[in-house]
Formats: structure tokens, sequence, C-alpha cells
């Protein structure tokens, strides 16, 4: 069975969920995020499906990155999304702090040569990062997946993940990832997976737990949007606790 077999099927009993807790059952699709080639479909500018699980096999390093979900009224499938923004003119950029971030943040964690950091002013070239980010093998996955056009507080997003506890956990256990990167929450993503994932999930530092038994490790992070902490300083923090876990942990990640 395909991961998108498995994600489908995952999602249909996420909808099942929803309807007993008397909630809507418009699923905000994600998972694998597809790598085919960029298309205009008249509103956004999304990838095909292509040979994202291929690549997600035969990957060194595989990053999951989770969000707390989309604070638009109406859904979509954001396996498919560019972060470019909305043109026809398929060469565009996004200007959104969202994707940027990702996208640095996501280099960073996959890119580390031979446990080295690169630096900010190295890492931040946007045409690098875009290319990197639209073509790595990468899981997203909304831990809150019911969209209503508000951004969910801490507290109900918390409430939501306890009440879907075991299809979450089912899903961020399903990839096999070695990294895992939480993005705001202050903490809930980290400490959900401690108590329903991973038990001996333990801090490293300010941004890296690590679990032993699973050889993976979770890195806290800010939303992506946060915009009172500088976008350099919210990468190198993280970039520098990362490179003191791989000088402290020479078991990861796990060779395949």
């Amino acid at each position: 069975m395909t991961y998108r077999d498995k994600e489908e099927k995952l999602f249909t009993r996420w909808g099942q969920r929803a309807r007993k807790l008397h909630e809507s059952d418009m699923i905000t699709k994600d998972g694998l995020l597809y790598r085919g080639e960029i298309w205009w479909d008249g509103i956004a500018q999304l990838h095909r499906s292509a040979n994202e699980e291929q690549l997600w096999n035969d990957a060194g390093m595989r990053l999951m990155i989770l969000t707390k979900e989309l604070d638009e009224e109406d859904g979509w499938d954001i396996r498919g999304e560019s972060g470019r923004v909305p043109s026809p003119r398929l060469t565009c950029r996004t200007a959104m702090r969202f994707f940027p971030n990702l996208e640095l943040w996501a280099y960073g964690l996959m890119t580390i040569p031979e446990r080295k950091v690169i630096p900010f002013g190295k890492a931040d070239n946007p045409t690098r990062l875009q290319g990197f980010y639209e073509n790595a093998p990468i899981v997203r996955i909304n831990c809150k997946k019911q969209s209503d056009g508000n951004a969910a507080s801490n507290a109900v997003l918390q409430r939501y993940m306890e009440n879907y506890a075991d299809l979450l956990k089912e899903q961020i256990t399903m990839y096999g990832a070695d990294v895992i990167l939480c993005t705001g929450g202050q903490g809930i993503m980290v400490d959900f997976i401690r108590k329903h994932v991973w038990s001996d999930l333990e801090a490293v530092n300010a941004h890296c737990y690590y679990s032993p038994s699973a050889n993976v490790v979770v890195v806290k992070q800010y939303h992506p949007c946060y915009s009172v902490y500088g976008r350099k300083d919210m990468y190198s923090d993280m970039i520098r606790d990362y490179q003191a876990f791989l000088k402290a942990t020479p078991q990861f990640p796990t060779q395949r």
C-alpha cells in the first residue's frame, strides 16, 4: 500500500471521528508533499503528484513538519502546495512569511554538511531555498485538520489533538521520519509526541528533543509567521542547537 493510500484511508476515519464529535468532516488533506511539475489551476500554483514516494523511500534524511492548521474557512489539499504567489506566472516566489521560513528551516535541518552549520547569510538565498523546498522529500501534517476561518488558540489546538490523538499518532508514525519540526503551539506539539508517541522523548537543549527508542529528533520552533523574533535569530538559534544535538548523538540518523 502506498503512503497516499494510507493517507486517504486515515482521512476517511478522521471524517468519521469528526461526525461522532459533531464537528465538520471537511478534512484538510496533508502528508507526503507532491513533487511533480507545478501548474496553474486558475487559483493557485500547485504541484502534481509524481515521484514523491520514491524520493521519500530513498532519502537519507526524512523531514516531517507539524503545523497548526489552515486559518481559512475552506480547507484544501496541502500536499500539492507550492508556496508560490497566486499567479499564472509560474516563476513567481511567495512574499508571505510562512513559506520562506519553512523553506529556510527545512534547508538548514536537511543539509548540514558533515555536521557543520550553514550560516544564515549563506543559507538565506531565496532562489536556492525555494528550489530546495519544492524538490526535497518532506511530509507536512496539520495537527488540526478542520478549518473554520479562525486561528485556533493553543487551548483549542490541544483539545483537538487529544480528541484525535490515536489518529494523529498513527499519521506521525506512518512515515518513519528522522526529524520532526514542530512549528508553533508553544510546546504543545512536543508534549503531545512525548505523551502519545514516544514516552522516552527527552530534552537535549532548548530546541531539540530525542527519542532513543525511535532514533528521532523533535525540533521545537516558532510558528512560521511569528514576527516578534527575527528571522535570522530563529534560524541561527535552532541550527546551533541542532548542531549540538548531532555532535552528541553519533548514532543519528538511522542508516538505511
